[in-house]
């Protein structure tokens, strides 16, 4: 019951953290209504302590309530009721099945505000390994934790708590450390030796006391070295009398002695530590040696290694699948391991159809972790792929894939990427993570193209409105009253003067907006080049829960998305996205494998595809055009783990294994080697120019299209107004008063404006035609002799209707 005082210490400091600095509030004269507070209170089933650790907790909370506490926590019983969530895990070593029903039924399903937990368990083994994946899992609920866990040695040192959000209460192991150097330095024991297991922290504590003593060395090491010094005189038996320790320059004994003893186990049934050697100046001396089981002679060799069976299933980068070398009948460069892919059908020399074992050669990241292990437990194995190529979901008819073979104990374990989740950890075991992993959405980058009002993105709207509309009409409008008003041109007139215009004022306003429109030239063309770059386009969704996977039949066109058929992502979009799942299966957008469902969205078969984020994330990266992309946030967060038949014993063996590798950073290097990809999000961005095709310059085409309809337009208005609306209008507006809003049309309705033009033409005419030809020249000079205005008769409108009609039908 050393722990009791502590359990105290835990309630205390953390409700303080949480309600202290209430001191300095007023106390309200109207009581508030108490909120209810749960704690979550975790330790293991120990026989004669599990009562005794749940009755402190219960009388803690219950004076806490009563505001029969300490004064500093009576306060908090006008403002929270405490209760206590009890969650007992197994004695000695707990399994992930555990460690989520532990989580999901009794911690976030009561929405706890705190977990404490305790153990006093000292094995330094599996259990080890177990509390400390306890506290990484809860740690992802975002819960705060105080921890008392006596073997803490592994998961506290040199490691900064704060993001795990966990006080850790149990004294650390260089605090262990100091301790004892201190006590061999009041008794003044120079000498001593360290003993550690292989146990988590070992190397930790041996560092941590190494340390302390380099802070502690003084200047009277550099006469240390130079000294000697003889064994003790009084203690003969131990055979050091005699011995001189000498140093070298570095500091180190010149020579050592070195006793050797034997655990042997006398008539009583006792066991104790006996010298049966010495080892000094390069010789061993030795007597016998009792052996394990009472032997007088050694073992014979080390042990057999054992051998298991392991099911896989292709998925790069963690499973990589390539033909074997077919000369040697091995993996090329004796890279990776030749694994059993199935069976094919062959003829044989007489024709009979026979099935022989197609072998393929294996590598990647769940390769190269199982040859670690592999190599450092000590067994072989038989790497196969799952007949069915399922990931394994439940039916029901039961489970298909990977799960059913590990069910039915067709393999000894399962090294792939498999996911954990709940439903699996029912039914089978699951070894620690060994990658963190969630179900994100990979897209496909398309190239970017102009929009075809690209050319009107320099100025906004309005300001093409003001040059366009306003600021030609205003310079048009005031040149025509500055021409009508001067003396030089119109001088209000009907008829314009030549060489329009004329007038100083009107000249000026026309330099004016020449400059203008020079101006204005010059800030497009500043302003153009910005705006005709192709930007990289691609649907950046945010997530899972994105409008357009939730709703896809609003899109236009429908958003078309997919997943692979039978794995996690498949069995958690059927459990918890039903609308997503229907739509997927309704329009048969599965897809039978990862390398499917990528190159669907690279043919646009798919918009988006859905699977784990850290194999999208590969796929991704080693893209060769970059050409992909992952996007949104990582949804239902869980990890990847070897998978064991329920109970297997292989499964705290690999545990222990799987902790040193996360230590000694071993799985970091896996994962730097092997998901590490070329294309990266800052590759994605455009850092050069790069030359604009035909869509990229649409809008220019656009505007010449425009143009030329906006000409037929025009140029059919002309031969309405020539052929049918010219001669009503004359008779309206005989004097060309029209002339006014259009000087071309006023000039149509008069006699002379139509004997010019027919002169015209005829001198066109005359100088195409060739010089040679005297003939020609005279018929020339008859049709340009000029009209007498003498022969014109007396009545001037009886003879210019005529005259006029004719002009009018040569025209």
């Amino acid at each position: 019951m050393r722990q009791l005082p502590i359990l105290w210490l835990f309630l205390v400091g953390t409700l303080s953290l949480e309600l202290g600095g209430g001191r300095k509030v007023a106390k309200p004269p109207v009581p508030p209504t108490r909120e209810e507070v749960n704690i979550a209170v975790v330790y293991q089933h120990y026989a004669g302590r599990s009562k005794s650790y749940d009755k402190a907790f219960k009388e803690v909370i219950r004076k806490i309530n009563d505001a029969t506490a300490v004064s500093s926590l009576r306060r908090l019983a006008n403002r929270y009721i405490f209760s206590a969530v009890d969650c007992i895990l197994p004695t000695g070593t707990f399994y992930v099945k555990e460690v989520l029903d532990c989580l999901c039924h009794n911690v976030t399903a009561n929405n706890v505000a705190l977990i404490i937990f305790v153990t006093a368990s000292e094995t330094y083994d599996s259990t080890t390994a177990a509390e400390q994946y306890f506290l990484t899992a809860a740690s992802y609920t975002g819960i705060p934790i105080i921890a008392w866990n006596a073997d803490n040695a592994g998961f506290t040192f040199e490691n900064d708590l704060s993001p795990y959000r966990i006080i850790q209460m149990a004294p650390p192991i260089e605090h262990q450390a100091r301790a004892m150097l201190a006590l061999l330095r009041r008794y003044n024991w120079p000498k001593f030796g360290i003993v550690t297991s292989e146990m988590a922290g070992n190397y930790g504590f041996v560092t941590a006391v190494r340390e302390e003593l380099e802070r502690f060395s003084n200047k009277s090491t550099n006469h240390m070295k130079a000294s000697f010094v003889k064994g003790n005189p009084f203690h003969v038996d131990d055979g050091h009398d005699s011995f001189f320790y000498t140093f070298e320059k570095t500091g180190r004994l010149r020579n050592s002695i070195l006793q050797i003893s034997n655990l042997r186990t006398n008539s009583k049934g006792e066991k104790s530590w006996e010298k049966v050697g010495i080892f000094t100046n390069n010789e061993l001396q030795m007597a016998d040696v009792q052996w394990p089981g009472e032997r007088a002679n050694p073992p014979q060799g080390a042990a057999d290694k054992f051998h298991v069976k392991v099911v896989t299933l292709h998925e790069p980068p963690f499973i990589t699948v390539s033909d074997v070398d077919p000369d040697t009948q091995k993996c090329p460069g004796n890279q990776g391991s030749i694994c059993d892919w199935g069976d094919v059908e062959y003829t044989d020399d007489v024709g009979v159809k026979k099935n022989r074992t197609l072998w393929k050669c294996c590598s990647g990241y769940c390769v190269d972790l199982l040859n670690k292990l592999a190599t450092d437990i000590g067994f072989t194995y038989t790497l196969y792929k799952v007949r069915d190529e399922k990931w394994g979901l439940k039916t029901e008819n039961g489970w298909n894939g990977l799960i059913a073979d590990l069910m039915h104990n067709k393999a000894d374990m399962c090294v792939t990427s498999l996911k954990l989740n709940s439903e699996r950890a029912r039914d089978i075991d699951f070894s620690l993570p060994f990658l963190d992993t969630g179900i994100s959405i990979i897209v496909k980058i398309r190239s970017g193209v102009l929009s075809p009002t690209a050319f009107l993105e320099p100025f906004e709207y309005s300001t093409w409105v003001i040059i366009l509309f306003v600021c030609i009409h205003v310079a048009a409008i005031s040149i025509f009253v500055f021409e009508w008003v001067s003396p030089y041109s119109f001088n209000m007139q009907k008829y314009p003067p030549p060489d329009v215009p004329k007038s100083t004022v009107s000249r000026l306003m026309a330099l004016v907006w020449a400059a203008f429109g020079l101006t204005f030239l010059a800030v497009y063309t500043a302003n153009l080049a910005a705006f005709m770059i192709t930007r990289v386009q691609y649907y950046d969704l945010s997530g899972i829960h994105d409008p357009m996977l939730n709703f896809p039949q609003d899109q236009k066109p429908p958003f078309r998305f997919g997943t692979v058929d039978g794995g996690n992502t498949h069995e958690t979009m059927k459990r918890n996205w039903h609308k997503m799942h229907e739509y997927v299966k309704g329009n048969k957008f599965f897809r039978m494998n990862i390398s499917a469902g990528v190159e669907a969205v690279k043919n646009e078969e798919l918009d988006a595809f859905i699977y784990d984020a850290v194999v999208l994330d590969y796929w991704a990266g080693k893209d060769a055009n970059c050409a992909l992309m992952t996007v949104g946030k990582w949804a239902s967060m869980t990890g990847y783990g070897i998978g064991f038949p329920k109970n297997s014993p292989y499964t705290a063996l690999v545990n222990h294994y799987m902790l040193q590798y996360q230590q000694k950073g071993d799985l970091e290097r896996l994962q730097n080697f092997w998901l590490t990809g070329a294309c990266t999000p800052d590759s994605h961005s455009q850092t050069q120019s790069a030359p604009l095709g035909i869509e990229n310059f649409l809008s220019a085409f656009v505007l010449l299209a425009g143009g030329i309809i906006v000409s037929v337009i025009v140029l059919g208005f002309e031969h309405i107004y020539c052929m049918h609306l010219r001669e009503p209008l004359q008779k309206v507006d005989p004097n060309g008063w029209c002339g006014i809003i259009s000087m071309a049309m006023g000039k149509s309705l008069t006699f002379t404006e139509a004997v010019d033009r027919v002169q015209e033409w005829r001198s066109r005419t005359q100088s195409l035609a060739s010089t040679n030809s005297p003939q020609l020249k005279r018929r020339r000079s008859a049709n340009l002799r000029p009209i007498q205005n003498e022969e014109l008769p007396e009545s001037k409108e009886k003879r210019r209707s005529p005259r006029f009609l004719q002009v009018e039908t040569n025209l």
